[in-house]
This record gives C-alpha cells, structure tokens and sequence, in this order.
C-alpha cells in the first residue's frame, strides 16, 4: 500500500496565491497591449517573479505540489516570453494592437480636420454675406456725409447710429411691402441731404 504523502499547507496556499495572481497579471498586461491601460504592469510582475523564486527554492517533498510548481514555472515562463516578445513590438511599431490604434488615432485627426474644414466652409459664406452687407452700409453712410458736406450739413455723425437706423428702415420697409430687398439712395433736396430706401420686388 502506497504511503499517502504530507501536503505543505503554507505552500500549497502560495501555489493558490501565484496562480490567482498570474491570471489577474495576464488580463493586465493584455489591457496594457490593447491600450486600456498607460502603465506596464511591471511591479505586479517583479513581485510574482519574487514569489516564484523563493518556491523554487524550497524543497518540496509532495509529489503534486512539485508537479504543480513545475508546471506553474514553465506557464510563468512561456507568458513572459509572451510579453517580452509584444513589448519588443511595441518598441518597433509593428504590434499589431499598436498599429490599429495608431491607424484609429491618424484617422479620427483626419475626419475632425475634415469636419474642422466643413464647419468653415459652412462659415465662409455667412462672413462675406456680412462683409458685402457692411459693406454696402458704410458705402451709404460715406456718400451721406459727402452730401451732407457739399450742403454745409453737420458732418460729426457716428456710422454705428446711422447703420442702425437703416437696418430698422429696412425692417419696416419689407414688412409693409413686402419685398425682399431695399436699396438705399442719395440726394439732395431743398439744400438738404436725404437718404431715401426704395422697395425691391
């Protein structure tokens, strides 16, 4: 009859602890890899490789226990062969996780300069409708005042009042005519400077 063999308690609970331990440091390193992550988990790793040297080091009697250690070494030693290789990568550019992201990034910074250049576009147009109706005001104001001048009128008119009182002329013009545009003329009557808004259907 076979002797049954004494189990090493406190080892046994290491062996439990490692192998927890190196399941939860496989699922860091692969967020790592994937980018989830900033920061190579590399304390977590010091501190298993520490554990796995001091069992190593014991002398294990139990004939499970020894094949279960071996087995949980050379599980450690193909995951850091693992990892080694995809930091190598990583280094180099050639990851392929690595590539993606940089392909996600290089595309997103071209559709938000794309939509970046749409928005302008879109904004183009509104600017320079602006500008021509500023534009056309100022054209106004400085043919009143020229008009003013030659009639020995008051010249020391702010263009910002003037401006405002054609904008409401032209509010009231097209709600009364109904038109869709007022043109604004110049002339002189009875000595006098006037600016008159004629209705354009």
């Amino acid at each position: 009859m076979a002797r049954r063999q004494k189990v090493d308690r406190g080892l046994e609970g290491r062996l439990d602890e490692f192998e927890k331990r190196m399941f939860i440091l496989k699922i860091e390193y692969e967020k790592y890899f994937s980018g989830l992550e900033p920061i190579e988990p590399l304390k977590d790793r010091d501190s298993l490789r520490r554990l796995l040297r001091e069992m190593t080091r014991e002398t294990v009697t139990n004939t499970r226990q020894k094949h279960r250690l071996r087995s949980l070494r050379a599980r450690w030693g193909s995951m850091e062969y693992y990892w080694q290789r995809n930091m190598y990568m990583l280094e180099r550019g050639t990851h392929p996780k690595a590539k993606f992201r940089a392909n996600m990034r290089d595309r997103n910074r071209r559709e938000a300069a794309l939509r970046a250049e749409e928005r302008r576009a879109k904004a183009r147009p509104t600017r320079s409708a602006a500008a021509r109706e500023e534009a056309a005001y100022q054209k106004v104001f400085d043919s009143y005042i020229e008009a003013r001048g030659r009639c020995g009128q008051s010249t020391e008119l702010q263009y910002e009042s003037v401006r405002d009182v054609l904008k409401k002329q032209i509010r009231t013009i097209k709600s009364r005519y109904r038109c869709e545009s007022v043109k604004f003329r110049v002339t002189i009557e009875d000595g006098k400077a006037k600016v008159k808004a004629l209705p354009q259907r």
